[in-house]
């Protein structure tokens, strides 16, 4: 079997498998319910302040400037499954015997995986946009910058759901637990990210790197760019993103290793 043929039959075998799994219609229906939840809760606040030019994309992408958003919770624990379904049922030797390729294997399950986790962060932005669009005399869009802006923001938020995706399904593939995956990815900028912050300098190299660190890559990803943004700017914006891609394709790189290892 060519390097090609491998590569469809085992991406045809991984949409196969997640199409068959009750949890992927929970987690699509789970994903909208999160959009639509964080959109009202951000609505609902800012009928009591104003949020200004930053208060449609805290709604669109449940306050994603964080570092962490539901949707991206929900894509983490979507990649886990995924990877933890080999260690409860033995999937992974079924589809070595359709698809004699570990890496081919691997590589598919990375494209399913991003694609379905674009798919929920599209699922999450539809129900945040609808709801908003329909909740009365709110004042969010009104102060919203022009829709080329919001854009970028908003590609940038996508982007982090997926790159968390791909983060649960590494995570799970190296603990052999959803659960420590998901928890991982959660904690990281909640809890482990700022612990580390408090210890690194705060001028010189430390100020560097703490920038880089994936949470704060990712709240950069997703800022809105300021009124008077120039090339800096973009170029910020585009260095937090390939950090945090890179970071995410060391997990995958050390799941490929652990693969080939196996084969050893």
């Amino acid at each position: 079997m060519s390097p090609q043929r491998a590569l469809a039959a085992a991406v045809r075998l991984e949409v196969a498998r997640l199409l068959s799994v009750r949890s992927s219609a929970v987690l699509l229906v789970l994903a909208a319910v999160a959009g639509a939840t964080g959109a009202a809760a951000v609505c609902v606040l800012g009928a009591r302040t104003d949020l200004g030019r930053d208060g449609l994309l805290e709604a669109l992408t449940g306050g994603s400037t964080a570092g962490l958003s539901v949707a991206g919770a929900v894509a983490a624990l979507a990649g886990a499954l995924v990877s933890a379904g080999d260690a409860r049922h033995g999937e992974h030797r079924a589809a070595l015997v359709l698809v004699p390729r570990r890496g081919a294997l691997l590589a598919a399950r990375v494209v399913v995986v991003a694609a379905w986790s674009g798919l929920l962060a599209a699922t999450s932005l539809l129900a945040a946009a609808a709801l908003v669009l329909g909740w009365p005399d709110q004042q969010l869009l009104a102060a919203a910058p022009r829709p080329v802006v919001l854009a970028v923001p908003l590609l940038g938020h996508a982007a982090l759901v997926v790159l968390q995706g791909l983060a649960g399904l590494a995570l799970a593939s190296l603990t052999r637990s959803a659960a420590a995956a998901v928890a991982g990815v959660v904690a990281w900028p909640l809890l482990l990210e700022p612990l580390l912050g408090l210890v690194l300098p705060r001028s010189g190299w430390g100020g560097g790197v703490e920038r880089l660190l994936p949470a704060a890559a990712a709240s950069r990803l997703v800022a809105l760019p300021p009124v008077a943004a120039g090339p800096a700017w973009a170029v910020g914006t585009a260095a937090a993103g390939a950090a945090l891609a890179a970071v995410v394709g060391a997990l995958v790189l050390l799941v490929a290793l652990r693969s080939a290892r196996s084969d050893a």
